[in-house]
């Protein structure tokens, strides 16, 4: 069985427009709390738009850049 991340938590809310709590259990802590506040931000500014939500964790992205 493969993880549950960010990335597959975000390509299932573009696809269906919902997210179950049993993925919420899925996921590990750190992504879950990235997700949420990514959701509120989403649900605020971008009017729930599927094309607005961010397809990449922001975390991982600064990563990438160190």
């Amino acid at each position: 069985m493969s993880k549950y991340h960010y990335e597959d938590a975000i390509l299932q809310l573009q696809e269906s427009g919902v997210i179950g709590l049993a993925d919420f259990k899925k996921l590990p802590y750190e992504d879950l709390v990235e997700l949420l506040e990514e959701i509120k931000v989403w649900c605020l500014y971008a009017n729930g738009k599927l094309e607005k939500l961010p397809k990449e964790s922001k975390k991982k992205k600064k990563k990438k850049k160190d």
